[in-house]
């Protein structure tokens, strides 16, 4: 066989190997099939008319829409939103703790969206929200699980009334 034959066949091996792991990790999708049915059961998917705004910290995980979250913003104070990562190391993550103290110390909103699903990690950093529930990205409502595709279509319902840069879309704060 020729080289190129070997490479393409390598390469479709490589392909296939590694689509398993990236469709099962937490981070490209959002997990929630890894989930046991008791962790299945702490989140709530909510209808697109569900009103938001009122939410406590129950200890669950309400699944929402960015329509839902700018609905519910427009009608109160000025917000924060941040977009926790459960295992983000990046200079732009701050704990969830943080966030709520700066809020609380500013006179905004918090609303933290979860991008995937990791319950340990949440059931420690919901407690420190206190008042504030716990958010994720409704992946029924986007019909996706791939985080990259529902978190652009959540940004895009969340600012569909403003004007933003493409670059930054991934950001994890907005201000509104």
């Amino acid at each position: 066989m020729s080289k190129n034959i070997i490479y393409i066949i390598v390469v479709i091996f490589c392909s296939i190997c590694s689509s398993c792991i990236i469709t099962n990790t937490p981070g490209f999708y959002s997990g929630y099939s890894r989930l046991t049915e008791q962790e299945k059961n702490n989140i709530f998917f909510t209808e697109p008319d569900f009103d938001i705004c009122n939410l406590q910290n129950d200890g669950k995980i309400y699944a929402i829409s960015g329509i839902q979250l700018q609905n519910c913003i427009l009608k109160g104070q000025k917000s924060l939103v941040y977009f926790w990562d459960p295992y983000c190391l990046s200079q732009k993550c701050y704990s969830v703790n943080l966030m709520r103290e700066f809020c609380e110390k500013n006179g905004l909103a918090l609303f933290v969206i979860s991008e995937y699903y990791d319950i340990e990690k949440m059931k420690v950093d919901v407690l420190k929200l206190k008042q504030y529930p716990m958010f994720s990205i409704n992946e029924k409502y986007y019909k996706t699980r791939y985080c990259n595709k529902y978190y652009k279509l959540f940004i895009k319902d969340l600012l569909s009334n403003q004007i933003y840069k493409k670059d930054n879309i991934y950001s994890s704060f907005f201000y509104i």
